[in-house]
């Protein structure tokens, strides 16, 4: 009978209150409820108390035996059921009885028994114990000790969770590194200010910043700085430790410039004192709080800035057209008055701190400006004179700590009470780009141009005050005006939200100009009354008295030519009349030069008015006489910037366009804005266009200087440069005046780049109709042209298949040969081989025109075609269509196209992998031991080629030959794949060439999968049984993992090399692990006998296992060799 009894599985508790007692309140019961847990099965008698209202401390309990009596002493009075102490334990307590003041128990014992007393959080146990007993038993322990426990693991695991959640996520940080004469940098640009400890580490160098960071070092590792051999970091908890690996001869210092930190890597020994000059504290205090220089404007000779009139809202300022109908002008008076708009300050969009974040991103030929306001914002881009201005009608600053340094550009802002702008002085050829949300604005000068999405189109108004200008500006903020201070007059600005609005085309008139904008409308004022009011998008221009308006474009009066620049050549009046008047005009003129002495400075006067008819009548051939006559007389008149013109002219006239150019970049009429007309023409016949975009723009006052036709032919080239260049706004420009000319060459060119802006603005039916109306044109040039972007828009849109379009391309070639546009056929032709799969045609058809015309334009387009075609035969996967003898064939044919650097090597690389696939062992070692015997390669890539060359030889069983070749390429500073890589192939050539103790060396310290399958294969092929076993044991998943059969067949091979060593232990371990997922297998009988007690000498066990011991996993480590030339994979 067990005789253990809780008071809780009793019919009724005991713990014995008022409520347990048939009778009413009694002495006793106002004290502390006990619970009692009594227990004698264990050999001894146990009474265990908690407080029966579950309090998380025990009773307090004094236990004392004096003789055969248990007394138990409370610190409180308690309620206690003595009689359940008889009841529970009746082996060892014959009675017990409760004092009258509840705060003692008198337990008669049954005989004398030992005491032993224990306690553990709420529970108190007093144990009695028989003379027999002769240690105490184990304390009392609590299940309360077991939920504190766990309690205390979860609140350890979230105060952890916590304290990892607060530290702040890694900044991220740009490394870079650079050279100087006396030192190099490592820099360290920070987001925000970080503080950092700099130390020297033995010999190398060592900075912990105080954040962590995130920082891409691949490029420093590749190409380090001199002085640096290699640079690591890591993140700690708090931190981010970087440590610099410093070359012999070189010491290292940190530098904290602005939020960069600097590191300085200096040649020669470290002096004690440091050269780093830091400002006394004083001095740095006195510069920190020096004020802002705003610089002095100089003294200006204008009449005071205009200011921007309100117009009161009244009756009488509104505006009247009292024109008649029939001599109103193109934009009438609206019917409906539209409020005015109030200038305001966009106060909202600058940030807490007052000042706008500016990030700028260096380009090669530019940079990327991004400025993050804290709400919507309009704004104004547009370029005057040497700045970009980027303008804002708010009254805050720009945040420009560091950018000077960092860009090398000259960055400045300009403020004033309306607005504030930030100016980047940067070259006047780059184009700009505007992108904006409303509160980020994305500014990018020097890349691809864009025509913008809405166009300003200025009209002219009529009202009572005479003539003005109106202009639509959509999405339109307030104006507001900026101080230019370099020329000191104010613009007046009308700022725009996206998407971009820009004004393409520069206006000049007597009162005011407007320069082309990116985005937004300015105004330069030249008068002091001038008025620029805005109603909702409507923005009008006018005077009190009325505009000058008589004059679009150029302003120099046409009747004195001769005063328009020393470059501009007046055919129109140089003909000398018309062409009754020629031969009469020839005449006279060729007997005036025949009659003076060209030593005489008439006479050369006269020799020059004789070139000049010539070439107003186009007769180039002829004025070379008198030009060459005459600067033979006077070689000085080579500096003269007129004869110049004239002779880049007659140069461009018989196609001598690089002549043309020697004549036309000379410092005499070199920013001459009509020479620079003939400059852009003879750039875009050469196909420079990006120096033609840049002469045409500065030639853009005097294009329609000159006569009809020429003025046609300009525009026709400069919209051929402006879409070359990107630039949709003004090739649009340009073509739109040239297709309004009379010439029918400039009018039909002028369209062809109309068409081609139809495709870049993605409206190919737009295209495909101009270039289908000009199939018929009178000029030969342009028809070709428009049959070839015919062909490539119907090749494109899927209309035709490359197959006809090769045919088509092929006969359109022979309709026009010998120039540019032959080799723009040609580049066509050789991009619809290429896509048909005459891979050795496309080749040959591009190698050969651009070796025979390698001046021409379009010729270097055609050789970067030719070598990315190349490229991509072999790095594209473009050569997979052919076998591999033929694909080889083709390379060794085209060699010579081989890029130099990483991708030649790549391409050779996989191109041996194909060979190899098709176990042509032997052009594939060719092909690699050329790259890594006669190319100059080092470090990585040439270590990289010859273990790729090693692994072919081992493949083709020549071991010696990959050990050497691993051997002479051996070098320092490899990455830890390729070092294990090498390493690997090496061992392989020690195992081959049975030098099993050098293999095992190389292995036996290495922690990888591969490496450790290797080394099972070295102690198997060494017929270390022992070694092989563990070895093969050890690259088995862990028991349970479901095996693949690669690992079934090396469970096998372990189970084979235990027992040829006879190790039980091995065999018994490796049954229990792995019996259960190999038994419902095909191997599981092999498995089971090779394991299990069968006797060794019995037969199948004994061929099985010297069928497996003869066979070695060789076969497997050479196969997987051969898929690392696979397709990409390996190593490829």
């Amino acid at each position: 009978m067990n005789l253990k009894r809780r008071l809780l599985s009793w019919s009724a508790p005991l713990v014995v209150g008022s409520a347990a007692l048939a009778g009413g309140q009694t002495a006793w019961a106002e004290g502390r409820a006990v619970s009692l847990d009594l227990d004698q099965s264990a050999g001894y008698g146990r009474i265990v108390a908690s407080w029966a209202d579950g309090s998380e401390a025990g009773p307090e309990i004094l236990a004392r035996q004096v003789g055969p009596v248990l007394i138990l002493q409370f610190d409180e009075p308690v309620d206690i059921d003595v009689e359940a102490l008889t009841e529970g334990l009746p082996n060892y307590i014959a009675i017990a009885r409760q004092s009258e003041d509840e705060r003692e128990v008198r337990i008669a014992l049954a005989r004398e028994y030992n005491i032993h007393q224990s306690r553990s959080l709420d529970l108190t146990a007093i144990d009695l114990l028989p003379e027999t007993m002769t240690s105490d038993p184990p304390d009392i322990l609590s299940p309360l000790v077991a939920v504190k426990a766990e309690q205390a693991r979860q609140a350890a695991a979230a105060a952890e969770a916590a304290r990892l959640a607060a530290i702040p996520e890694p900044l991220d940080v740009i490394v870079t590194g650079s050279e100087t004469d006396d030192f190099s940098t490592v820099a360290f640009y920070w987001p925000e200010t970080v503080n950092f400890q700099s130390s020297d580490i033995g010999d190398d160098f060592q900075i912990v910043f105080d954040r962590r960071g995130i920082a891409d070092l691949v490029h420093l590792r590749i190409d380090p700085p001199t002085g640096l051999e290699t640079i690591v970091a890591e993140n700690t908890e708090e931190s981010f430790v970087v440590d610099l690996d410093i070359a012999d001869g070189y010491w290292a210092s940190a530098v904290d410039v602005e939020s960069a930190v600097i590191v300085r890597l200096h040649p020669g020994e470290k002096p004690e004192t440091e050269d780093d000059v830091v400002l006394p504290a004083a001095l740095q205090e006195l510069a920190e709080n020096l004020p802002d220089d705003e610089g002095i404007a100089p003294p200006s000779r204008k009449p005071p800035p205009p200011q921007v009139t309100e117009v009161a809202e009244t009756q009488e300022n509104e505006p009247r057209n009292l024109l008649p109908a029939a001599l109103q002008t193109e934009a009438e008076e609206p019917a409906e008055i539209i409020p005015v708009k109030q200038p305001r300050l966009w106060s909202e969009a600058i940030p807490s701190s007052g000042k706008v974040p500016v990030r700028v991103v260096p380009q090669a030929r530019g940079m990327e400006v991004d400025l993050e306001f804290a709400a919507d914002i309009p704004g104004v881009v547009f370029r005057r004179h040497d700045a970009v201005w980027i303008a804002f009608p708010a009254d805050g600053s720009f945040d420009l700590e560091g950018l000077r340094q960092a860009t090398g550009t000259r960055i400045d802002e300009i403020r004033s009470d309306s607005g504030m702008a930030l100016r980047l002085f940067l070259p006047r050829d780059l184009l700009i780009k505007v992108n904006s949300d409303g509160r980020h604005w994305h500014i990018s000068i020097g890349n691809d141009g864009e025509l913008a999405d809405r166009q300003i189109k200025p009209t002219r108004i009529a009202g009572d005050g005479g003539s003005g200008l109106e202009a639509v500006v959509e999405g339109s903020g307030t104006v507001f005006s900026l101080e230019d201070p370099e020329i000191g007059d104010r613009l007046i600005m009308v700022p725009a939200f996206n998407p971009s609005t820009a004004l393409v085309q520069s206006l000049s008139f007597v009162d005011a100009s407007l320069p082309v904008t990116a985005h937004g409308l300015v105004v330069a004022p030249r008068t002091d009354d001038l008025q620029v009011e805005q109603r909702g998008d409507q923005v009008r221009i006018r005077r009190e008295s009325g505009l000058e308006l008589s004059r679009w474009g150029v302003e120099s009066n046409l009747a004195s030519r001769e005063s328009l620049s020393p470059g501009f050549l007046d055919f129109a009046t140089w003909r000398e009349g018309g062409t009754g008047e020629f031969w009469s005009s020839q005449n006279r003129l060729s007997a005036a030069a025949a009659r003076a002495d060209a030593q005489q400075f008439a006479g050369q006067a006269a020799m020059m008015d004789l070139a000049k008819f010539f070439l107003a009548w186009e007769l180039a051939a002829e004025a070379y006489g008198p030009l060459n006559e005459a600067v033979t007389a006077d070689p000085l008149l080579e500096q003269d910037a007129q004869w110049r013109t004239l002779k880049g002219a007659a140069d461009i006239m018989t196609g001598r366009f690089e002549d043309a150019v020697k004549a036309l970049d000379h410092g005499s009429v070199r920013g001459d804005a009509a020479a620079s007309a003939w400059l852009g023409l003879a750039y875009a016949e050469i196909g420079e266009w990006r120096k033609a975009r840049q002469s045409f723009l500065q030639a853009a006052p005097m294009i329609n200087a000159h006569t009809p036709e020429w003025a046609a032919r300009f525009h026709a080239a400069a919209a051929r440069a402006m879409i070359r260049m990107g630039d949709g706004a003004l090739a649009e420009t340009h073509a739109l005046a040239a297709s309004r000319s009379n010439d029918e060459e400039a009018q039909g060119q002028a369209r062809l780049t109309l068409g081609e802006l139809a495709l870049a603005t993605d409206r190919n039916d737009d295209a495909r109709d101009i270039f289908a109306g000009l199939l018929n044109h009178p000029s030969p040039n342009v028809r070709v042209r428009a049959e070839l972007a015919d062909i490539k828009l119907a090749v494109e849109e899927g209309r035709m298949s490359n197959l006809d379009a090769a045919d088509r391309l092929d006969t359109l070639r022979f309709r026009w040969r010998g120039d540019a546009l032959e080799l723009e056929i040609v580049s066509a032709l050789v991009d619809s081989y290429y896509e048909l799969g005459r891979f050795r045609e496309a080749l040959t058809l591009a190698l050969n025109f651009a070796q025979e015309f390698p001046n021409l334009p379009g010729a270097r387009d055609l050789r970067i075609k030719l070598a990315d075609q190349f490229k991509g035969l072999y790095l594209d996967g473009k050569a997979d269509s052919l076998d591999p003898i033929s694909a080889l064939a083709l390379y060794y044919e085209f060699k010579d196209l081989t890029p130099i650097g990483p991708d030649g090597d790549r391409m050779i690389r996989l191109l041996a992998g194909r060979l190899v696939d098709f176990d042509l062992l032997e052009p594939a070692t060719e092909l690699l031991a050329h790259q890594v015997e006669n190319r100059n390669l080092i470090g990585q890539s040439r270590a990289q080629i010859a273990a790729d060359l090693a692994a072919i030889y081992l493949l083709d069983r020549r071991p010696e030959k990959a050990l050497q070749t691993l051997n002479t390429t051996r070098l320092s500073g490899l990455s830890n794949e390729l070092r294990l890589e090498r390493r690997l192939l090496e061992s392989a050539a020690h195992m081959e060439l049975q030098r099993y103790g050098h293999a095992i060396e190389l292995l036996e310290t290495l922690d990888d999968e591969a490496a450790k399958e290797l080394l099972a294969e070295v102690h198997w092929r060494a017929r270390s049984w022992g070694a092989a076993g563990r070895a093969l044991h050890r690259i088995l998943p862990d028991p349970g993992a479901p095996l693949s059969g690669r690992q079934l067949q090396t469970a096998i091979r372990a189970a084979v090399a235990y027992r040829l060593e006879g190790d039980s232990d091995g065999l018994s371990a490796l049954r229990a692990e792995y019996l259960t997922q190999i038994q419902p297998t095909s191997e599981g009988d092999t498995f089971d006998l090779l394991t299990g007690t069968s006797d060794v000498s019995s037969t199948r066990l004994s061929d099985t296992v010297r069928r497996l011991a003869d066979t070695t996993t060789a076969n497997a480590f050479l196969s997987g060799l051969k898929q690392r030339f696979s397709g990409a994979g390996g190593s490829l």
